[in-house]
């Protein structure tokens, strides 16, 4: 047996584990959030339950079919192990196990971004005055009109979302944030937390085991969407000042009505590139994040943002940015079940991302070798009352790369 079919078979647990979703309305609730009908909600439910099903039953059942079907056909066929992963999908894909998990997983996120759009437009006019007023009384949002964004932006609709994050159905337009809100939500069964923050609230644990104490009084947010990981932040640090950059108009106005409802008063929301942070020349943060956000920028748009993290960080400042793994020496399956977004879910830049080497890209960057370094970030799984089977691409422990200027006492000596 290979040792890749060793791993199937040792990884594989058995099916119908796993914690049901939680409900929709066990979302944190806000003035801006849309409101669900029993139709929306039940769109929603059936959805999350489809994915923990086949996360939780189907995908042990793949796992096991990978050991002993899959893995000895390419030993068969190719007397030896397959090379890689694109070998090894040429094999994967001819099993049924895997055409009904990929084709189901596939149905699944349409119907997601379907419910959404079912739920969002029927009360987007209602939705856009109450963002209005949320955001006039809150003065939280900075928008640049005739905004140039990345033009994979607009080809390209991230996670089979109409219209991507940056498509305007008219003024004020926030239906791309609200559904987006709703769909994260359904997608993770909730798993993320209330808010759907998990990653924010990653950072903030991270940040406090290593280190205690720090209080940074500039935050930098680069892609934040509706904000809502920058929210947590932003509880975290009420003393600090956090600007939170977007190329998405309706995801920051989804983002900034969303915070004034919360309560929460010190992030602002900037429309602009990550790729070149409007900000001054001279602008310098303490602390520069971006979570979940490389996996959708092109290389050189990812080596632009590790530029303007090193142009605009603070002496005895920290850069962050949480992702999903790099494939390295993952076994081939997890590769492929990990690469599925790539591939099938609107995600152009996942698998490069995931073939990445990001702290020599951080260092190519104008990080010294010694201020790089690689890490790992988790939070709590909200609603689960035992270990279920990783549903790679939607985890939370999550890799991340960091980057850190010394004080300038430590440049000086």
């Amino acid at each position: 047996m290979s040792a890749t079919a060793e791993h199937s078979r040792t990884a594989a647990a058995p099916p119908g584990g796993g914690a049901l979703p939680l409900p929709m309305t066990s979302m944190e609730q806000h003035a801006a959030l849309p409101k669900l009908s029993h139709d929306d909600r039940v769109r929603f439910q059936v959805a999350a339950g489809v994915n923990g099903f086949l996360s939780q039953t189907l995908l042990p059942l793949l796992q096991r079919a990978a050991a002993e079907r899959v893995e000895p056909r390419i030993e068969a066929e190719l007397k030896r192990p397959a090379k890689d992963r694109h070998e090894y999908r040429a094999f994967l894909e001819q099993d049924l196990t895997w055409r009904l998990w990929s084709r189901m997983r596939r149905a699944n996120m349409e119907s997601v971004q379907q419910a959404a759009r079912l739920a969002v437009l029927p009360q987007l006019p209602d939705l856009v005055q109450t963002s209005r007023e949320l955001i006039e009384r809150a003065g939280n949002l900075q928008l640049a009109s005739g905004l140039k964004a990345p033009g994979y932006l607009k080809r390209l609709h991230s996670h089979l979302m109409p219209g991507g994050y940056i498509t305007e159905l008219g003024d004020d337009d926030v239906a791309a944030g609200a559904a987006y809100e709703l769909g994260v939500y359904a997608v993770l069964g909730g798993k993320s937390g209330p808010a759907s923050d998990r990653a924010g609230r990653a950072t903030v644990a991270w940040l406090a085991e290593h280190r205690p104490g720090w209080k940074p009084k500039r935050i930098l947010d680069l892609g934040c969407g509706i904000g809502a990981n920058t929210t947590a932040i932003a509880r975290a640090f009420p003393e600090a000042e956090i600007v939170a950059v977007d190329a998405g108009a309706p995801m920051l106005r989804q983002g900034a009505a969303r915070a004034a409802a919360l309560g929460v008063d010190n992030i602002r929301f900037v429309q602009g590139n990550a790729e070149r942070p409007p900000l001054g020349d001279d602008e310098q943060f303490d602390l520069i994040t971006s979570l979940m956000v490389l996996h959708e920028t092109s290389r050189p748009g990812t080596r632009k943002i590790f530029q303007a993290c090193a142009r605009h960080l603070a002496p005895g400042g920290l850069t962050f940015h949480l992702e999903q793994p790099p494939y390295r020496d993952k076994p081939l399956l997890e590769q492929c079940l990990r690469d599925w977004d790539g591939r099938y879910n609107n995600e152009a830049f996942w698998s490069a991302m995931h073939d990445s080497d990001l702290a020599a890209q951080l260092r190519a960057s104008g990080f010294d070798d010694a201020e790089v370094y690689e890490t790992e970030a988790n939070a709590a799984q909200i609603g689960a009352t035992k270990k279920t089977q990783e549903d790679y691409g939607r985890g939370g422990a999550w890799y991340v790369v960091v980057g850190e200027k010394p004080r300038l006492q430590e440049v000086r000596q």
